[in-house]
């Protein structure tokens, strides 16, 4: 029986280190579109799938936000330059529809705020322009009108729909525009002008509150190009401006403050350069300046709390620690994420027995790669444990593993933004104006075309780097769907400079490979727990197993690499194990000595 040298846990993807100098346990530069799971295997990733309707090629999406509101309902938007669209389902089809359109700025921003008037949150919104503007996030169907009356469709009050109460207040049916003065708590809106019946509304029209804008706030000459809203106070900031102003906590609109400052009142805080960044983390806000600088917000608090000084306080930090922008900072459970302008992948949050937050760079196992990205319109986003980059003008997703702090290799996806919708990861598109559900597991293709998954292992030397090591049969172990074809690349040598063999196929069609249930016992349709009961089903998965030994020439090498793909829509694979029968050769070192 001979003896096999297996590959069977994996560390991640690493591309700084020597290719040959690496724990042959790392995939290498090369691999993409593959993944190491939760059962410490590599799989081919799954693909994406059209969320909403296709789109128009040329417009990109470059802003997007996900609102889980107060009342319990979630908002997902998505914004071009010129216009914000939210996503409404209904009949099990979702469409992305206009929210506003005319915009020319395309520096998007959001924030919640708490309205203690209305009893509910708004989302506050900024594009680069002068204005603030508002939503409630109210939508509800249209089921009649008078001349000067609107009744909404269901029981629901328009005013526990989200509907405005006070104030000037305007709801949008297929494009036009209505004021109301009265009505919100009943199913009829009153002192409707113009007459809604003149424009003949068919019955179940969407109807959405009018997003309502705030002109010259907080300043006329002033770019709103990033928002965050802390202790109910928005914090605007102007990528050209080394300003920011802060609202009270009453009143988004108003950025007054007194001479001697009480708690909630405005405030207006000068950096020492432009503002690249805002985020909230702990009781503070940090601000990234510049290209070098964070800075913290501190508040101290009069001894009778009647007054409240609102201070910045500078980060110890580097040349280039600041973040490249508003869009690459992001939050995980304990701290701050973000991409600075070395470029490196950091962490700020606090570190054990140091009191002050401390930037850690992350992004060292890929080096070499990250520095040479372009991170235009670049964004980031955490979901289930890992924090995902787009990069848009390379086509690709760059994932880390917060839990087993590993990078996975590149996704060559192409979105600009990441949005989690209902509990699950999405992406826009950055060439055309359509959105995707990522990683969906009923769909192995993007968009019905081939998802190239490869999976390039660094290189091996079994132990010693000096002597000479043969083989004549490599094992491969994992799970594939019975239709696939996985193909296997061997490098002997750096290169393949000793040999290169290439497309040695992995034939799933043999029955004599295969390995899978035949019967399922298990109680019931579906199991009980995690491990379905006197079911002879072993595996997480439902792919069936395979195992096969590619017999080779006896060829002697000092080092070897291999790589397996697949190219093909509907290939599914995992990869558990795999390694040769490898062995000291006979050969001696002459060739190489002098």
């Amino acid at each position: 029986m001979k003896d096999f040298t297996l590959t069977k846990e994996y560390l991640g993807y690493q591309s700084k280190k020597d290719i040959t100098n690496a724990d042959p346990r790392y995939l290498a530069m090369g691999s993409q579109n593959v993944l190491i799971n939760a059962g410490e295997k590599i799989v081919s990733r799954d693909g994406i799938s059209l969320y909403g309707q296709a789109g128009t090629v040329g417009e990109s999406i470059i802003g997007s936000y996900d609102w889980n509101t107060s009342t319990g309902v979630e908002r997902n938007l998505r914004c071009r330059d010129d216009k914000i669209q939210y996503a409404y389902t209904t009949g099990g089809v979702t469409t992305w529809r206009d929210l506003a359109t005319g915009f020319s700025a395309v520096r998007w921003g959001f924030g919640e705020w708490w309205s203690a008037t209305e009893l509910i949150d708004f989302l506050l919104i900024v594009n680069g322009d002068s204005s603030i503007r508002m939503w409630t996030g109210a939508i509800t169907t249209f089921a009649s009108a008078t001349a000067n009356t609107i009744t909404k469709q269901g029981t629901n009050t328009w005013a526990q729909d989200r509907f405005l109460k006070s104030g000037t207040r305007q709801v949008t049916i297929n494009g036009t525009v209505y004021t109301y003065t009265g009505g919100e708590a009943t199913t009829t809106l009153t002192g409707v002008t113009p007459d809604p019946t003149a424009a003949g509304h068919a019955v179940g029209s969407v109807v959405m509150q009018t997003l309502v804008t705030t002109a010259s706030k907080p300043g006329a000459s002033y770019p709103n190009d990033m928002i965050v809203v802390h202790k109910n106070q928005a914090y605007i900031g102007s990528a050209t401006q080394r300003t920011v102003y802060v609202s009270k906590n009453t009143d988004y609109t108003d950025f007054a403050f007194s001479a001697t400052r009480v708690p909630g009142e405005g405030a207006f805080l000068t950096l020492d350069g432009a503002v690249s960044g805002l985020t909230t983390q702990e009781d503070a806000v940090y601000i990234s300046v510049g290209r070098d600088n964070w800075f913290q917000t501190q508040f101290t608090v009069s001894s009778d709390n009647t007054k409240e000084n609102l201070t910045i306080v500078k980060l110890k930090s580097g040349p280039q620690q600041a973040a490249k922008n508003h869009n690459l900072i992001w939050k995980i459970k304990n701290s701050v994420v973000y991409v600075s302008n070395e470029p490196t992948f950091d962490t700020l949050g606090r570190v054990e027995n140091i009191s002050t937050p401390q930037s850690k760079p992350i992004s060292d196992p890929i080096d070499s790669e990250f520095i040479e990205y372009d991170f235009t319109n670049a964004h980031g986003i955490y979901w289930r444990n890992q924090s995902y980059i787009t990069l848009p003008a390379e086509s690709l997703v760059l994932i880390y593993d917060h839990e087993n702090q590993y990078w996975q290799p590149p996704q060559t996806i192409q979105v600009s933004r990441l949005a989690i919708i209902n509990g699950l990861l999405y992406g826009h598109a950055s060439s055309i104006d359509e959105t995707y559900r990522l990683f969906d597991p009923e769909v192995q293709s993007d968009l019905d075309n081939p998802i190239t998954s490869i999976a390039a292992f660094t290189y091996n030397n079994y132990g010693n780097r000096t002597w000479q090591k043969r083989f004549d049969e490599y094992f491969w172990e994992g799970y594939a769907t019975l239709a696939t074809q996985l193909f296997a690349t061997y490098k002997y040598d750096f290169g393949g400079s000793t040999q290169y063999i290439s497309d040695k196929l992995i034939d799933l069609t043999n029955p004599r490979i295969q390995f899978y249930t035949a019967t399922d016992g298990s109680i019931g349709k579906f199991s009980l727990g995690k491990n379905p009961i006197g079911s002879v089903t072993d595996s997480v998965t439902d792919l069936p197993k395979f195992r096969t030994i590619h017999t080779l020439n006896k060829s002697a090498f000092y080092e070897m690499s291999v790589l397996l793909y697949s190219n093909e829509v509907g290939f599914k694979w995992e990869l558990l194990a795999h390694g040769p029968n490898a062995m000291l050769s006979t050969a001696d070192n002459v060739a190489i000595k002098t």
